[in-house]
């Protein structure tokens, strides 16, 4: 018996060890991630002083890093690639707020602001609407004609003279 109670002694005293050596990973790996937790800290405050020295020196005639201009870049960028995304979608932003509206809206559904349509929008317009003047303007001619040469009289100079 002397055998089974040394194999239970080596099993605790192995199992006892065991359990030191995963409560010490589990300690470790607990500092390992607060260590995490405050570099990632440290990385927020670093991109937060980042930030405020980009809005203090964004209009900086020659600023200190160039990375402000590429960041100012890349602000106008995204801005380009927003109006596009919102053009797709037939959206346009309110003048007064920014807010997305529809392309045809007359006001702004968030602050009700009066909103003119948009410069290409408004080109569009015209473009439809020349053709279909164009082509009532034709219409209202060819019944001038047709209404001079029922009443026997030329419609325009030298139409009808042919002595006939």
């Amino acid at each position: 018996m002397t055998f089974f109670s040394e194999l239970g002694e080596t099993i605790t005293g192995t199992g006892k060890e065991v359990s030191q050596k995963v409560k010490g990973f589990t300690e470790i790996a607990k500092l390992n991630l607060e260590v995490k937790k405050k570099e990632d800290l440290i990385q927020k405050q670093y991109m937060e002083i980042g930030k405020q020295y980009y809005e203090l020196h964004k209009q900086d005639a020659e600023p200190f890093f160039e990375e402000i201009g590429l960041i100012t870049e890349a602000f106008g960028e995204i801005e380009k690639l927003k109006d596009e995304i919102s053009r797709k979608k037939g959206e346009r932003k309110c003048p007064s707020c920014g807010a997305s509206i529809d392309q045809d809206a007359l006001f702004c559904k968030r602050c009700g602001a009066k909103c003119e349509p948009a410069p290409e929008q408004a080109e569009e317009e015209a473009e439809a609407a020349a053709p279909a003047e164009a082509l009532e303007e034709a219409f209202e001619e060819e019944a001038l004609t047709e209404e001079a040469s029922a009443e026997g009289t030329p419609a325009e100079e030298g139409e009808g003279e042919t002595g006939e």
